[in-house]
């Protein structure tokens, strides 16, 4: 059998649901995702990622809106409570010159957007990045990447 290119490994898979009724309650401020924050420590357990600012080559997350993409950031324990909007002005989340690039491709919004198909073409982003063929894009050395999709 010859030999097989271009696979890229699935190191962890996480979902989280709610019914979303910590919204009903004084405890919830609305200003993180609680399935977000409890699904990604479960996937960091499982891919063995300790630190995940200092591990992820690049992430893809749900950027419906600017504020999601900041709470987002937050609840995958990138950047620190109230601080992501801090590390994107710092430049921590670019393309060339980021710790965590994020959005490489541009994001949800820069395809419109199709619900459906958000978290295939995210996937299919890392997968493009870690073999070498995003282009104009194109991270050095990516070895390790996260996508989120609510």
């Amino acid at each position: 059998m010859g030999k097989t290119k271009n696979l890229v490994s699935v190191k962890a898979l996480q979902l989280a649901l709610s019914s979303g009724e910590e919204a009903a309650y004084n405890e919830w401020d609305g200003d993180h995702f609680m399935t977000t924050e409890v699904c990604s420590q479960k996937a960091y357990k499982e891919a063995g990622i300790k630190d995940p600012k200092k591990e992820l080559s690049l992430i893809e997350v749900h950027d419906c809106f600017s504020i999601t993409e900041l709470v987002t950031m937050e609840d995958l324990f990138i950047s620190k409570k109230g601080e992501a909007v801090k590390d994107i002005l710092d430049g921590f989340y670019d393309l060339k010159t980021g710790g965590v690039p994020c959005q490489v491709d541009g994001g949800l919004k820069c395809f419109g957007h199709p619900v459906g198909a958000s978290g295939i073409r995210m996937i299919y982003e890392i997968y493009l990045q870690i073999n070498g063929r995003a282009e104009d894009r194109q991270l050095e050395n990516p070895r390790l990447g996260l996508t989120h999709n609510i």
